[in-house]
C-alpha cells in the first residue's frame, strides 16, 4: 500500500478527520519532541511541549494550508 503523502491528510485533517491527523503525529511526534528536548534539556517538558505543539496544530488546522512538503517545517515553527 502507497503512503499517502502529508499534503493529503493535511487536507483531510481539516475537514476534521481524526484518523488522519493521528497519522502525521505518529509520523512526526518524535522528531518534535527530540527538537523539544534540544531546545529544554527537560524531558517531560518535551513531552508537555510536543502535546501542546500538536494540540495548536489541531486547533488551527481549518485556517492553515499547507502542501505535502510544508506540514513537517510548519510544526517545528508552532514547536
Amino acid at each position: 500500500m502507497a503512503t499517502v503523502d502529508d499534503g493529503t491528510l493535511w487536507r483531510r485533517a481539516q475537514e476534521g478527520d481524526e484518523t488522519a491527523f493521528g497519522v502525521l503525529f505518529e509520523r512526526y511526534a518524535a522528531s518534535i519532541h527530540s527538537y523539544c528536548f534540544r531546545r529544554t534539556g527537560n524531558w517531560a517538558l518535551a513531552e508537555d511541549l510536543t502535546s501542546v505543539t500538536f494540540l495548536e496544530c489541531w486547533r488551527h488546522r481549518s485556517r492553515v494550508r499547507l502542501d505535502a512538503d510544508e506540514v513537517l517545517p510548519w510544526l517545528y515553527g508552532v514547536a
